[in-house]
């Protein structure tokens, strides 16, 4: 807007030289309040990160090392897989499907010494040393002439009709498991080698342009290069003169690719004419708002695993318009800074061109060029030459001066490392336990699973219950539990209070797994519930001692009522986190109660024939009742004993108000057994929370003669009986 009005009112007042300041000044103006408007953009880059299955879609040719997309040429399709299994006596059959495909990608259109690294959906799926992070059958073709067809397109499309791709390198999928990718074909990239060393641009520029284009010159290097666009011959050598400054020049014999003779002019010559020669040349410069403030140079950056880069040239500051050059090649962060230093210098140069005028003695000079007027020290390169009679002239423009040091120090930016390990084994732990959470109505069995690889990511836990003969899938574990090994025992210790002597040294199973310390008010409000042995309890702190061990401290024991467990410890034992986020509940029928089960975890690749089993007889212990507490044995007056206890309840662990817990079961129920020493006398069931044990029954029973009397009070279950048992001793 300044432009247009101060343009106006310059011209008004002082004419074409006062709309020429005016509109200066309000272009200046307009730069600083708007910012110089949109930002240019250079040469763009065709997508390399994008697989294509398109008819048509330009193919790839790779110099140097690039990571590519490439396009899907052949698919037989996506294969469903239905495992079906039988639920038992009460359970119902349930059917699983997986899905894979085979399917051949070609990275390049020309041969390529190898294919390294392979992503799919931008995790890395096979290392540069040819491991498998994820399991795949893979099969590489750098597309020699004599390259055979491979063997599976040969039997999916019959002998003669199946390409072998010659000059075409390729990867074949063979039936590559889906499950990991959404059961879709995943977005596949490759890091293509085409030269070990760097390759330099002349030499991609002749390879590109046929062996019409003469010339021998080495030029800059660069890691990689892709010609990748779909047109002529000409936009990607346009691409590559860009980055190398080079010159095609019209030779005797043909094209000829590399700079032309240097000529110096002593300045006595200029001026030709027909009329006559005098010593005078014409310049001229563009405007500065021609040139950018910053150039933006975009390229692939190896230590980034070859994801796009940027660096940057700033010509002065604040940087109000920029322009970008995004370009298929793959460099140093270094590198690319000192290209777009080039770059820029290289436009600030050609501003300035210049009309010279000479006799005929000059005529065998021709565009590319480098010419030096004497007394002058900037050097020029000739564009265009007119003959006219005996006078030549030339349109030259400046060459840039070779760049000095960066301005600034160039580096690739934080670099995020995604771990490449493969999945390895899984370690499953198949537990039965008091529920975590309310009141279970079948039985429950726990499962927690994670691997002491770093790269573990995932197992389908799988189950038999005849013996090994067939297996049902029952879980995919995809959230790696906290799990170890006790490294010193857990001593016996207090259940109604906090046990602060205590202390547990746990080794954890990977590296990457932690414990964590938490307030005694948040472990009283279930934070830190672990499992070691059979007995569940928590811990307020957690204190790393070595590597992946850690020693805990402040203790509640005994919880979710496995107080028998307190005392039954030994070093080696599992050690089990038992967050919700981290472990998968498995419900079996309730006639699995008492049968051998035999639980699998099969990792992506893994046979299930080879994976390790593991044997469970399921015993209900989320539906058993807990044991009561306060139990008491008091002898009356009239010599009769009165047994008491107070109930707990599978339908909550706290004692909140004081008052009796909820039932949790369908009705109250409580055997009541009697002991004297270690014979059993009397056992009866009762419907209350006390039981008078007459002193006739005590008499008959022999217990004015016995040296001890154990009473022992048990609720009942519907589903599996009796549950743990409390007991008095007089």
């Amino acid at each position: 807007m300044a432009t247009l009005i101060l343009g106006t009112v310059g011209r008004a007042l002082g004419g074409p030289l006062g709309g020429l300041v005016g509109t200066v000044i309000g272009s200046t103006l307009d730069r600083g309040i708007f910012g110089g408007g949109a930002t240019r953009e250079g040469p763009r880059v065709a997508n390399l990160a994008v697989q294509s299955a398109a008819y048509g879609e330009p193919l790839p040719r790779i110099y140097g090392r690039m990571r590519v997309a490439g396009s899907l040429v052949w698919t037989a399709g996506i294969r469903e897989s239905r495992t079906s299994s039988s639920g038992g006596k009460r359970g119902a059959a349930t059917s699983s499907y997986s899905y894979s495909a085979s399917f051949a990608v070609i990275v390049a259109a020309r041969a390529i010494v190898r294919v390294e690294r392979i992503w799919a959906d931008g995790k890395l799926l096979r290392a540069t040393d040819g491991t498998l992070i994820y399991p795949a059958t893979i099969r590489a073709y750098t597309g020699s002439e004599g390259q055979l067809v491979d063997p599976l397109i040969a039997a999916a499309e019959g002998v003669g009709a199946a390409p072998a791709y010659r000059d075409r390198a390729h990867v074949v999928f063979e039936d590559l498991p889906l499950a990991d990718y959404g059961n879709r074909i995943p977005n596949l990239t490759f890091e293509v080698v085409a030269d070990d060393d760097d390759i330099a641009v002349e030499a991609i520029a002749r390879d590109i342009a046929g062996p019409g284009l003469g010339g021998d010159t080495a030029g800059p290097m660069l890691l990689g290069f892709a010609a990748a666009r779909a047109g002529s011959i000409r936009a990607t050598m346009t691409q590559l003169a860009e980055i190398g400054d080079l010159v095609v020049r019209d030779a005797d014999a043909g094209l000829v690719l590399g700079p032309g003779t240097s000529t110096t002019i002593p300045a006595d010559v200029l001026g030709a004419s027909e009329a006559h020669a005098a010593p005078a040349w014409h310049t001229s410069r563009e405007a500065g708002d021609s040139i950018p403030d910053a150039l933006v140079f975009g390229f692939s950056d190896p230590a980034r695993d070859f994801q796009p880069g940027q660096q940057r040239a700033v010509r002065r500051s604040p940087v109000l318009r920029s322009e970008a050059h995004d370009l298929p090649v793959a460099a140093t962060a270094a590198a690319a800074k000192q290209l777009a230093e080039i770059l820029l210098r290289r436009a600030i140069a050609r501003r300035s061109t210049a009309l010279l005028a000479m006799s005929w003695r000059y005529a065998a000079l021709r565009p590319g060029d480098a010419v030096l007027v004497e007394g002058y020290p900037d050097p020029w390169r000739v564009r265009r030459t007119t003959i006219t009679g005996a006078v030549i002239e030339c349109e030259v423009e400046r060459i840039a001066s070779p760049p000095g040091a960066p301005s600034t120090t160039a580096d690739s930016g934080r670099v995020y490392a995604p771990g490449d390990a493969p999945n390895g084994p899984t370690v499953l732990h198949v537990l039965d336990l008091p529920s975590l959470d309310g009141v279970a109505t079948t039985p429950r069995l726990l499962l927690a699973a994670a691997g002491p690889s770093s790269g573990w990511r995932r197992a389908g836990v799988v189950v038999s219950r005849d013996g090994g003969a067939s297996y049902a899938t029952v879980a995919t574990i995809d959230t790696p539990a906290t799990l170890g090994v006790a490294a010193s025992p857990l001593p016996a210790g207090t259940t109604d209070c906090w046990d602060r002597l205590s202390t547990i040294d746990v080794d954890l199973l990977e590296g990457a797994m932690t414990l964590e310390s938490a307030s005694e008010a948040a472990v009283l409000a279930g934070a830190n519930l672990a499992l070691a042995g059979d007995e569940v309890f928590q811990f307020a702190r957690a204190e790393a001692v070595a590597p992946r061990r850690y020693r805990l401290s402040v203790l509640l024991r005994g919880r979710r009522g496995t107080e028998a467990a307190v005392a039954t410890h030994a070093a080696s034992e599992r050690f089990v986190m038992l967050d919700a986020g981290s472990v998968t509940a498995f419900d079996p029928p309730i006639d699995a109660i008492g049968s051998p089960l035999i639980f699998k975890a099969v990792g992506p690749g893994e046979d299930i024939v080879t994976v390790f089993g593991i044997a469970v007889v399921p015993v209900g212990v989320a539906l058993r009742p807990l044991s009561p507490v306060a139990l008491t044995v008091t002898t009356l007056a009239n010599g009769d004993r009165l047994i008491s206890w107070i109930r707990r309840s599978r339908a909550g662990f706290a004692w909140i108000d004081g008052a009796d817990a909820p039932l949790g079961e369908e009705a109250e129920r409580y055997r009541v057994t009697i002991a004297f020493g270690a014979t059993v006398v009397r056992a009866v069931e009762v419907g209350g929370t006390s039981w008078t044990y007459p002193a006739a029954s005590f008499a008959a029973d022999g217990g004015g003669t016995a040296g001890s009397l154990t009473a022992a009070v048990a609720q009942l279950g519907a589903a599996v009986g009796p549950g743990s048992a409390a007991t008095c001793t007089i």
